[in-house]
């Protein structure tokens, strides 16, 4: 074999050799990108975004009855359109509180007149949403609620009020929640006593908390 042909299968094989190294980069760098997008998904973030997806319209029903405390006692009923829209109706025990002056306007006492009170009420909520927690997650929504009470008997007074809502469940009870409310309050009361008339605005704050079990 003469030497050309010896020199020529030298630079041969060095040409074959630089002209594979770079491919074998790139088929390291072509493996690197393909696994990377199967990491990013797994564990905690395939949690989260099964989560986010989630909308919680399979929790409650259509009718939910209950027991309502503060801002009058009583027994509501409410009828819920969809997750979002909801109206209540219901029977209550509520009253109003009297303050006594004498005739200098010097402070006396406190008098509580009590009644039976009906009651109507709308609730907007928005989207619902998990809540997690330590020891047991909560699927939660907010919303406004707007509200009005009637007084019965002879210390007729009307409320009207505006406030925050929040409706909870346990993640793993699905007809039941819990209804907590806080907000403004005004009442207009119509009515004598000892002489003395009753009549115009009385600004204040309301607050309600309602346990609601679903019927269907």
């Amino acid at each position: 074999m003469g030497k050309n042909t010896i020199f020529m299968s030298i630079l041969w094989g060095l040409a074959a050799h630089l002209s594979a190294q770079p491919f074998q980069v790139l088929e390291a760098n072509h493996a690197s990108f393909e696994i990377k997008p199967s990491y990013s998904l797994s564990g905690e973030n395939l949690h989260s975004l099964a989560a986010d997806t989630l909308d919680f319209s399979d929790y409650g029903g259509k009718v939910g009855f209950g027991i309502s405390i503060f801002s009058g006692t009583g027994l509501p009923l409410r009828y819920y359109f969809n997750p979002k829209n909801v109206v209540e109706g219901g029977v209550y025990v509520g009253g109003v509180v009297i303050r006594r002056e004498d005739i200098n306007g010097n402070f006396e006492s406190l008098d509580y007149k009590g009644n039976f009170m009906l009651g109507a009420g709308y609730t907007y909520f928005g989207s619902r949403f998990l809540k997690e927690k330590k020891n047991k997650n909560k699927v939660r929504a907010h919303g406004i609620a707007v509200r009005g009470n009637y007084l019965l008997g002879n210390f007729k007074t009307t409320f009207a009020s505006l406030g925050w809502a929040m409706e909870t469940f346990r993640q793993e009870r699905r007809n039941k929640s819990f209804i907590f409310e806080l907000g403004l309050q005004a009442a207009f009361p119509d009515f004598v006593y000892r002489d003395l008339k009753y009549s115009g605005v009385r600004p204040g704050l309301y607050l309600r908390c309602h346990w609601n079990f679903f019927l269907n």
